[in-house]
């Protein structure tokens, strides 16, 4: 249990406020992606590509591409930002800046370091999902866009709670890659189909292996239950489901990366 309440240890708010402000120092920057990337999407898939394709079939009922899309592009935001931060930028601060060794030599123990590098990719992975969502309330006043916007708020808790789940992903494969020349491997092994079969940007195929893993895909779930409460104003059991599963993910993933880290950095079998 003392892994766990790390987390809440001003140590690991330390880590996660020196992220914080070595990120703002470049903020005049690193505010284009998450405004540029959601509205290039939307632009050249949702109606670009949305306007040659006829409307799709989504439990039921009828939808265009646009509305189908805009809700997967929140949870899949939270997903490849949180994973991208906690394997590159992790990766980087613990190889090639030795940020993590200045950290160690203080009070801050590898626990620590491990929770604020994941607190740190959930919480920047969760501002650029609300910069999404902002993009899309902005579409939404053109009228092109018609959500229901109040329950916007009620999903970033689950963003976040999802982002962490991915950040300890990353961070698994932080602790055991050996070099930048790997990092491609957990993208084509591990995120790409995991993206794939997640109801992010397109529905499933009617393949009943497919639903299947998408059941275990805690990405499914949470694309699909923020579907349904934006596009439908309903509540389903996708929501609850995609809380389970990532809570389940850091519950077994945060010990099994301070177990591997301890052996990479301290060379602890």
């Amino acid at each position: 249990m003392s892994l766990y309440r790390a987390a809440i240890q001003w140590q690991s708010f330390a880590v996660l406020m020196r992220h914080v402000r070595v990120h703002l120092r470049n903020w005049h920057t690193v505010t284009v992606p998450p405004v540029c990337e959601p509205l290039i999407l939307l632009l050249a898939f949702g109606l670009g590509l949305g306007q040659q394709m006829s409307d799709l079939r989504w439990q039921g009922r009828e939808i265009d591409y646009l509305h189908y899309l805009a809700p997967g592009m929140l949870a899949y935001t939270a997903f490849m930002c949180s994973f991208f931060q906690s394997l590159f930028s992790a990766f980087m601060r613990m190889h090639f800046q030795k940020t993590w060794e200045g950290q160690l030599t203080t009070q801050v123990r590898l626990e620590h370091v491990i929770w604020g590098e994941a607190l740190w990719a959930a919480t920047l992975a969760t501002c650029y999902a609300v910069v999404v969502g902002m993009v899309l309330f902005v579409f939404g006043l053109t009228g092109l866009l018609d959500l229901h916007w109040l329950y916007l708020p009620l999903v970033v808790p689950l963003l976040f709670l999802g982002a962490l789940a991915f950040a300890s992903v990353g961070l698994l494969f932080t602790s055991w890659l050996p070099s930048m020349d790997h990092m491609t491997l957990p993208f084509f092994l591990v995120i790409l189909p995991i993206a794939f079969v997640s109801s992010t940007y397109f529905p499933l195929p009617d393949v009943v292996v497919l639903r299947e893993v998408a059941l275990i895909n805690p990405l499914h779930h949470l694309a699909e239950g923020v579907r349904w409460l934006l596009v439908a104003g309903e509540l389903t059991w996708h929501l609850p489901a995609a809380a389970v599963l990532c809570s389940l993910m850091i519950t077994l993933l945060i010990p099994l990366d301070l177990r591997l880290l301890r052996r990479r950095i301290f060379g602890e079998k």
